[in-house]
């Protein structure tokens, strides 16, 4: 099918999508996101943009955002939270027409809870950041938004409740009238309570009248099958925390908390739960992710949309420059060694950087092999420490080196996390190879674009099913780095046969050891007069014509207007006309 793209903007007139995520990935002066999630929010946004989409996201603005990570040798990773200088920030307050901050309240227990709203601009699209960190708020109510993924328990759900009721309450406040909300994760799932209960004042029905058209209106993608990543709460906590704005929706607590149930365990409430129970349409970010999800979750369809990037951001901008729009004939029209050269360009970049970071200096003219993503124990970081003996042999090659970068944080309540983070530090020590397998502090946007444009290999160990997308991949494959990952995640969709390397889900440290001990290296070290690798280099242009031509952002948004937006708008103007909701009024007749 082709996408009638202006269409559908047509149909969308002045009610856009309204895009909610706990965290988006921007801008390194906005550090509100702490990985994948965010990046990908961030993704979106920019690719709505390039789409000409009407279009606004709704997030958080954490004023200590996600930590910066220190790497102690001994101590293993330290968190620090510097405050966030607004002034520096690409951000703007929200105001009225006298200069006033706009600010907007939400019922928290038996106490108002107020906010005021940010602006970040990308292109024509607006993130709009709820902040409750104002003098109308209790010392303690400042601090919800100050920290992302931080606090505890209590501070997690005034959080959800903040993005979900607060952001639909301050799209209404600005006159923002969506024609479709997409929650991106169960962070802003409280959002359906709120939708719902403007049709249900505005039109004079009843809660159960009213969500039966506002479902229509709502849209989930789950990111994740694991634990962590699926907020659940105490069933009390969702009592005390929602018990007032139930009541002023003329609903039972009840009824909230029998829609984020959770089967077999009546103590808890789950915001996963509740968007799959309540939105319209739902989607996992990969084929294999919507498998696995059903298994999870065997009552619910998900539509496996499979992540993309934005092209236009990650790609390097040497590359860029051959191929402006993203053509993968120019790329595959490159001479070799032309190609290689833009590559090497790409490595001394990544040399410098790895030295401004950690004062080490890594040779661009090694292969160099990165693992780059989240510290938790289902992505097997320590995968390639499971033999010293031929780590270091491989290595010290005498003609084939191999030199390695990771760089990752744990989540600052991962107890395991940390402790993987110290184990490999103190092998990297214990084994002199602190100038050869070099940990690479406080992963961000800026580090992970030199990675993914100036790395040779690129290393992914899931235990197989849990990495849902693997959208880090497709960065570096889009610059040309070969994939070396077990087949979890986008890999699953694709054959790496002639590009990259697949490897045993049940051995990956074997596999990897034997990859690198040959075939691996002795296609990259195997040059011509000129000293170009060219069995490496047609890799590297198959590689990136299947992300450029299969996995970018654009892709994704068009697969998400098919999948979800499209048919959910439809059933809603069905639901319209069968419950003929503009005829609950009356008219009169006036003669002169």
């Amino acid at each position: 099918m082709v996408m009638d793209l202006q269409k559908f903007r047509w149909t969308l007139g002045q009610h856009p999508i309204a895009y909610m995520s706990a965290e988006f990935g921007l801008d390194d002066r906005l550090p509100i996101y702490s990985g994948g999630l965010g990046i990908l929010a961030g993704d979106i946004v920019k690719a709505a943009n390039d789409m000409e989409l009407p279009f606004v996201a709704v997030g958080l603005l954490y004023k200590e955002g996600y930590f910066q990570q220190i790497i102690d040798e001994k101590e293993g990773q330290q968190e620090k939270y510097p405050l966030l200088n607004v002034a520096a920030a690409p951000i703007n307050l929200v105001v009225d027409s006298h200069g006033e901050p706009i600010k907007i309240t939400i019922p928290v227990d038996e106490h108002l809870l107020h906010f005021q709203i940010w602006e970040h601009i990308e292109g024509d699209v607006s993130l709009y950041l709820l902040d409750t960190d104002i003098p109308e708020n209790t010392s303690e109510h400042r601090l919800i938004t100050r920290r992302l993924y931080g606090g505890d328990k209590e501070t997690r759900i005034l959080q959800e409740m903040v993005l979900g009721i607060g952001g639909v309450r301050a799209l209404r406040t600005l006159h923002i009238h969506p024609s479709l909300f997409h929650l991106n994760e169960g962070h802003s799932a409280f959002a359906i309570f709120e939708i719902t209960a403007h049709y249900q004042a505005e039109y004079d029905m009843t809660f159960e009248e009213a969500y039966e058209y506002a479902h229509n209106k709502i849209v989930f993608t789950n990111h994740t099958l694991v634990p962590a990543g699926n907020e659940v709460f105490q069933r009390d906590l969702v009592i005390h925390y929602l018990k007032t704005y139930a009541e002023d929706l003329t609903l039972s607590v009840e009824y909230i908390l029998d829609k984020g149930k959770v089967d077999g365990k009546p103590e808890l409430f789950s915001m996963s739960a509740l968007a799959l129970n309540m939105a319209a349409r739902m989607n996992a970010v990969s084929k294999l992710h919507a498998k696995m999800a059903k298994e999870v979750w065997p009552d619910k369809t998900m539509e496996g949309i499979t992540n993309g990037v934005h092209m236009p951001s990650w790609v390097s901008a040497d590359l860029k420059a051959q191929a402006p729009k993203f053509s993968v004939k120019q790329i595959d029209e490159l001479p070799n060694y032309a190609l290689w050269r833009l590559h090497t360009m790409a490595k001394y970049r990544l040399r410098d950087e790895v030295k401004y970071r950690t004062g080490r200096e890594i040779n661009p003219d090694a292969m160099i092999v990165t693992w780059a993503r989240r510290f938790a124990s289902y992505k097997r970081p320590e995968t390639i420490f499971e033999d010293i003996a031929r780590l270091k042999d491989i290595i010290f090659h005498a003609h084939k080196p191999v030199k390695f970068l990771i760089a990752g944080k744990a989540h600052q309540a991962d107890t395991l996390g940390h402790e993987i983070i110290k184990r490999i530090l103190k092998a990297i020590k214990d084994n002199g190879l602190e100038n050869d397998f070099i940990f690479i502090p406080d992963y961000n946007i800026k580090l992970a674009d030199v990675l993914v444009s100036g790395s040779d290999v690129w290393l992914n160990t899931p235990i197989y099913g849990r990495e849902a997308s693997g959208t880090s991949g497709m960065k570096a494959a889009a610059n040309g780095i070969l994939q070396c990952s077990v087949s979890d995640g986008w890999v699953a969709e694709v054959s790496l046969d002639g590009m990259g390397w697949t490897l045993d889900p049940d051995n990956p440290a074997e596999h990897v050891y034997k990859l690198l001990e040959g075939e691996m290296t002795d296609i990259f070290y195997k040059r011509d007069d000129k000293n170009v690798p060219n069995e490496w280099v047609e890799r590297m242009k198959k590689t990136i014509g299947l992300v450029w031509q299969d996995f970018s952002a654009q892709r994704m948004v068009e697969d998400y207007i098919d999948v979800l937006y499209r048919p959910t708008l439809e059933e809603e103007i069905k639901e319209k006309h069968y419950h003929n909701w503009r005829r609950r009024y009356l008219t009169k007749h006036i003669s002169d």
